[in-house]
């Protein structure tokens, strides 16, 4: 209805009723409130209303809806809103969450607290372990140097044999314990080179020497060759790398079910000296062959082999510690070929 349509009614004595606009509203609402109907002036100040008018001042007011131009009038509704079921059920949400929100919290805390414990014992665990190792070098230098003593003291050469035996598994037993200290110093990032001019040919031969006289009982056969266009020396920490060959090579012959047969290849391009230690053994599945440098990993069926697993996590460290890289190809069955490489310049 147009405002100049309104003014004619109200000039024809048909002003709005608001007692009939108020059933209207009423029947409109979706809830019982309370609520009032005013007329306003065209200063918006309320010249006549409909329903309760205290205590409205802080109910919703609707917008002023013009009703007539002469005299220029307009119609508001103020009602008393209440909290619906929707903010209701918000409310009840919103504090349902926010409870939740505590509880993982605290189960988070209470989650990082205990891990925190569990890692200090871990730590102290270790620190404990590894001072009794390292302290445990001492003594089997002792026993080492007597064996010694004792083993030129004697003419009875089966007396001398078993006293070589025992003098042997003796610096198996130190290598073991020197290898433990490395890895776990490696694993925290805190190995250290001692670099000096190293001949790798030199290395990978005492290497073979220590798994012959190991394995002396087991039949195979190491094979060295020499490239002889290869640097004669290169910039190494000399006792890690002798290890890195003695383990790939005694890896090679340990898990070789029939006469282990060992390919050692020593090559270089323009920039890196490059090792592979190739054999014939029972063969790596792919899905193990990441997983066999990580530290005491032992791949499934090898567990009866004589082991720690921590050979090859130590081959890591140590490569890696030179600025060099190592992979392992194979396929189960078919043998397993390790190739590492190390720069030929000093970094």
């Amino acid at each position: 209805m147009g405002l100049l349509t309104k003014d004619m009614l109200t000039a024809k004595g048909n002003p709005i009723n608001l007692k009939k606009l108020s059933q209207i509203f009423k029947k409109n609402l979706n809830e019982d409130f309370s609520y009032t109907l005013l007329i306003l002036d065209e200063n918006k100040k309320v010249i006549k209303s409909y329903g309760q008018t205290k205590d409205i001042e802080t109910w919703q007011a609707s917008k002023p809806i013009g009703i007539g131009l002469k005299p220029i009038r307009f119609v508001q509704a103020k009602v008393d809103i209440t909290p619906s079921s929707f903010i209701r059920n918000s409310i009840e949400t919103l504090v349902a969450t926010i409870l939740l929100a505590l509880i993982i919290v605290f189960c988070v805390g209470y989650q990082m607290t205990a891990i925190r414990n569990k890692e200090n014992l871990l730590r102290n665990r270790e620190v404990s372990i590894h001072g009794t190792i390292h302290d445990l070098k001492a003594p089997l230098a002792s026993v080492l140097l007597t064996l010694g003593f004792i083993k030129d003291s004697i003419e009875d050469m089966q007396l001398q044999e078993l006293l070589h035996s025992s003098e042997k598994k003796i610096q198996n037993l130190a290598n073991t314990i020197k290898t433990i200290l490395i890895t776990a110093k490696a694993g925290e990032n805190k190995l250290a080179l001692n670099k000096e001019p190293v001949n790798l040919m030199e290395l990978a031969k005492l290497a073979q020497e220590q798994v012959d006289s190991n394995y002396a009982d087991k039949p195979h056969s190491i094979h060295i060759h020499d490239c002889r266009t290869c640097k004669e020396e290169i910039p190494a920490d000399r006792y890690l790398i002798e290890n890195v060959l003695g383990n790939l090579i005694e890896n090679a012959v340990k898990y070789s079910e029939a006469e282990a047969d060992i390919e050692v290849s020593i090559r270089s391009d323009e920039h890196f000296a490059i090792v592979s230690v190739k054999d014939n053994g029972i063969g790596i599945d792919r899905k193990y062959q990441k997983k066999i440098f990580e530290q005491f990993y032992r791949i499934p069926g090898t567990q009866h082999k004589n082991g720690y697993g921590i050979g090859l996590a130590l081959v890591k460290y140590a490569v890696r510690a030179h600025g060099g890289t190592i992979r392992v190809e194979s396929e189960p069955g078919k043998g397993s070929t390790f190739t590492f490489t190390l720069p030929l310049k000093k970094k």
